[in-house]
């Protein structure tokens, strides 16, 4: 704006403050993130105002000012020290600046546009679903309580050539947070997703394309989301803790050989173990993980190879386990294992469904702490949820219908009192049985509940809004 300056000052503390001079009068920029330092560089006619904080981890973001309100720029590609530094902003509210990654520095363009922050799940909701849509990137998670999808909004783009591969509470909030990884560099990333928005994103790591996620849990045995992944060359395991966006430690838990794959994560208490099949013979092993360490493995016996592990949970209904389901490929007959001290300690058959229902993931859908299933058609999209409890299906009900071109990316359990990061007896936000369908469909219909708002989807790299 004409006859107004921003720039920065230092104070007695020697820390950093932006300003804005107008009219005579000075007013200091500190962004509410910021610890120390925020310097503002750039402003327009409209008088929006960019630059950049730093947090409490001494790394930098950028942020926007408009209207009283401050909004971090960030950048997913961008890893530390500097994120993304904001360095000017025009009258058509581009923004331009800097972000560095692991190859150096980078020039970054964005438009700034006005974000309005989806309203917060409706109290009665016990499980969030979060889908994505290949074709145009965009994100949608769905509220979920009671067998019904009471609220659904859009999270906003996640940039091209990056996929998701799981969910969990990787930010120490909520188990919704997504975690994404570029198809071409191998860097994994997280988007942090709190009460319906996507909060910030933040590169992780890079790995070779021959490592690939086997899964996501409680590894560490300190009740946060890891990450497990294999060397699909020589059949290696490493862990990677994950708390606050960042990885914390990483950890080899050795190698087997490639004929045995894994089948999933069998989460029970405070610990989530792993269970490998021999794609060969049919035979199952369970390995406990403890501390980041492999700390013994048991023999589950042999299935044959018709029957396939769909997923885990707390079906049985009794505290602390963690059991397995099976389905045949032929029938559609569903079969579950009761899995107690490292042993199959019953069976029990659950029924069929026709083959077009496939598994899309499991979740707390009827109610808290329930590990229950869901159903999509894979011809018309229409998700079924089916209620589990003392090792038997107690009810169905519908969850409506969403276009073929929108994949399940995940199911998370979710809390109003504030979801722990791996909840007992729950593997929803595990990676497993995360159906892809393809073909046509309408994109983004509701599924048993008002459509989607005029405009909720958030700019890919514009976070919530803080408020000064």
């Amino acid at each position: 704006m004409k006859g107004q300056i921003v720039g920065i000052y230092v104070d007695a503390n020697s820390h950093d403050h932006g300003f804005l001079y107008s009219g005579g009068v000075y007013t200091t920029l500190d962004d509410p993130l910021a610890v120390g330092t925020t310097e503002a560089y750039g402003i327009n006619d409209s008088g929006e105002i960019v630059g950049f904080y730093i947090d409490g981890k001494d790394i930098a973001h950028g942020f926007l000012y408009s209207g009283g309100t401050y909004t971090t720029v960030e950048v997913l590609a961008a890893t530390a020290p500097y994120v993304a530094l904001a360095q000017g902003i025009n009258n058509a509210g581009q923004i331009v600046g800097y972000y560095s990654d692991y190859l150096g520095e980078h020039g970054f363009v964005l438009t700034a546009t006005a974000v309005t922050p989806n309203p917060p799940p409706p109290a009665s909701t016990t499980a969030d679903m979060i889908l994505y849509d290949g074709t145009n990137s965009q994100s949608e998670i769905y509220d979920i309580g009671a067998n019904t999808v009471l609220a659904a909004y859009a999270l906003g783009q996640i940039e091209q050539g990056w996929q998701v591969v799981g969910l969990g509470g990787f930010n120490d909030s909520d188990t919704s947070d997504m975690m994404v990884r570029n198809s071409s560099t191998g860097t994994f990333a997280v988007y942090a997703v709190s009460n319906n928005n996507s909060t910030s994103g933040a590169a992780l790591f890079s790995a070779g394309l021959n490592w690939q996620v086997a899964g996501f849990g409680n590894f560490s045995s300190l009740g946060e989301t890891d990450m497990m992944l294999r060397n699909t060359n020589n059949g290696s395991f490493q862990i990677y803790d994950i708390k606050d966006n960042q990885v914390t430690n990483s950890f080899s838990v050795g190698r087997v050989g490639l004929e045995w794959q894994v089948a999933g994560f069998n989460n029970h208490g405070t610990e989530t173990d792993m269970v490998l099949r021999n794609g060969g013979t049919g035979a199952l092993e369970l390995y406990d993980i403890n501390n980041n360490s492999l700390t013994a493995a048991f023999s589950l016996g042999a299935v044959g190879l018709d029957w396939q592990v769909v997923g885990f949970g707390n079906f049985s209904s009794v505290p602390g386990e963690g059991d397995m389901m099976m389905r045949n490929t032929g029938t559609g007959a569903f079969l579950i294992y009761d899995i107690s001290n490292n042993q199959i300690t019953s069976t029990f058959p659950m029924g069929a469904a026709g083959l077009n229902w496939q598994v899309a993931g499991f979740g707390p859908m009827n109610g808290a702490g329930t590990s229950d299933m869901a159903l999509r058609d894979g011809n018309t999209g229409a998700f079924e949820a089916y209620d589990i409890a003392n090792n038997q299906l107690t009810a169905t009900a519908s969850l409506g219908q969403v276009g073929l071109d929108w994949t399940v990316a995940g199911f998370a359990p979710f809390s109003s009192t504030g979801s722990t990061n791996v909840a007992p007896d729950s593997t929803s936000q595990l990676v497993q049985a995360m159906a892809g369908f393809g073909g046509g469909g309408g994109a983004g219909e509701s599924l048993n509940t008002a459509p989607l708002g005029a405009d909720t989807s958030q700019p890919s790299l514009l976070t919530t809004p803080q408020h000064a």
